[in-house]
């Protein structure tokens, strides 16, 4: 008897299959081993249930949108490649499985479904990246459903039992956490002993190695897809986390070569998180991408003092800007504006100065959402407080001509022109004056905002 075999394409790693409007065509030409029959792609029950989620994915798919991206995440096992290859076939969409492990993500088509075990901040600088495109997202989440597992243990004991040329067993279902555990059982039960482990791939794979891994004496593999592997594992399993972070922690260069699914992974464990950051923020592979916001917000978290808090931050909210993580980067620039606020009340001198600055960031924070009155607010405190710090000590009078500058441009947006000139005058003042004091230090500023006073007194002529 001929099944339905993959055809041999390498996913070890664990890196996304994409498929274009439907399910990958799989020739005929061997038998599967009973570990294979577990496989999700190959198909070996059929699929069924989910009608409320197929619903859902059918709205989406005939939506007014012109274009759109929906996410469907769940933990390992529950079900959603299955859902999402049965839904795609013949369907005119993009299929991106294991999203969450692909370095960029390109939307070429009206309709894009992803597949993920996580959302998290991946998903979050991917959704703001697409509304900035014309995209509309949406996520919805695949979660276990008990009520169906009775049948659906008694279907997969019928086809293993085929598959294998076995008697269908009788045994009552288990009470299992997911269909990959629901599925298992089903087929212990028609093999009728252990099923031996099956060639890497997605959970069935992240198991066998878990297993494996129950023995001290077995160092895990370093190369990239190992370690990818062995972290999606450890994202499950505390012992392989234990070993995933023993690992890194004490070899962190493996952080060089490591894939950046497997450091997204990672970065959210303070101990190995510390031990790698400073080679992910050196790497140019993750310039823009979310990974170093991960890793700083997890620094942040495990800071021990305000000080350190408040820079950390400062940078969070930096990285999380080149990421596209504009929510997420104006949260950052409030903590940090709160965490200098503290530090300003205790000792005014030492503080004031970065609290200017954090408020300066904090309004660019808030023009990236598009909130204009609230940059203005953030505008108009920095430069209040920069003029007390520069009447206190004139060496920070270039801090409030920048802070001017920004003001003026805060009200321009908003359409108060008098008010922007006012502050651009003054900006220019202080930098005419910084520019005759020091010309190689202030002399491109003082271009700069004589540009801009220019443009915002050109409605006069």
């Amino acid at each position: 008897m001929a099944l339905i075999v993959y055809d041999g394409t390498d996913n070890s790693a664990g890196h996304p299959i994409v498929a274009e409007g439907g399910e990958q065509d799989v020739p005929v030409d061997c038998t599967l081993s009973p570990g294979e029959l577990l496989d999700p792609r190959y198909e070996v029950v059929p699929f069924h249930g989910r009608v409320d989620e197929l619903a859902e994915l059918a709205r989406w798919l005939e939506g007014d949108e012109e274009r759109s991206v929906l996410l469907l995440h769940g933990p390992a096992g529950v079900g959603k490649t299955r859902l999402a290859r049965h839904f795609a076939a013949g369907a005119d969409l993009r299929l991106v499985d294991d999203a969450d492990l692909a370095h960029h993500l390109d939307l070429r088509q009206p309709r894009v479904l992803l597949v993920a075990r996580t959302t998290g901040w991946w998903w979050s600088s991917l959704r703001q990246r697409a509304a900035d495109l014309g995209y509309r997202t949406a996520d919805l989440a695949v979660t276990a459903r008990p009520d169906e597992h009775e049948t659906s243990f008694a279907t997969a004991c019928a086809h293993f039992a085929y598959a294998l040329g076995l008697p269908i067993p009788t045994t009552t279902p288990p009470d299992a956490p997911t269909l990959h555990d629901l599925h298992l059982a089903a087929l212990v039960a028609v093999h009728g002993s252990p099923v031996e482990p099956v060639p890497p791939h997605g959970r069935l794979a992240e198991d066998a190695l878990a297993v494996t891994l129950l023995d001290e004496r077995i160092t895990p593999d370093r190369t990239p897809e190992a370690l990818e592997l062995l972290l999606r594992a450890a994202a499950r399993l505390p012992h392989a986390r234990r070993r995933a972070e023993e690992l890194f922690t004490a070899h962190p260069e493996l952080a060089d070569t490591a894939t950046g699914a497997t450091l997204r992974i990672l970065a959210e464990w303070p101990g190995p998180a510390r031990a790698v950051a400073r080679r992910v923020f050196d790497d140019p592979r993750f310039h823009g991408d979310p990974l170093p916001a991960i890793l700083t917000r997890t620094l942040a978290r495990e800071a021990r003092s305000t000080l350190e808090r408040a820079e950390l931050h400062g940078l969070l909210a930096a990285r999380a800007a080149l990421a596209s993580l504009h929510e997420e980067a104006l949260e950052a620039a409030q903590r940090e504006v709160a965490l200098y606020g503290e530090l300003a009340e205790e000792d005014p001198a030492e503080h004031r100065s970065a609290l200017a600055d954090a408020l300066a960031d904090l309004s660019l924070r808030h023009v990236a959402v598009q909130r204009p009155e609230d940059a203005l607010a953030a505008a108009e405190e920095a430069v209040a407080l920069c003029r007390v710090v520069a009447a206190e000590d004139r060496d920070c009078a270039p801090q409030l001509a920048g802070a001017l500058d920004r003001l003026s441009r805060r009200y321009a947006a908003l359409g108060r022109r008098d008010e922007a000139l006012a502050a651009i005058d003054e900006a220019t003042d202080l930098y005419r004056g910084l520019a005759e004091a020091h010309p190689k230090l202030f002399r491109v500023d003082l271009a700069k905002v004589t540009d801009q006073r220019a443009v915002l007194a050109g409605g006069d002529q």
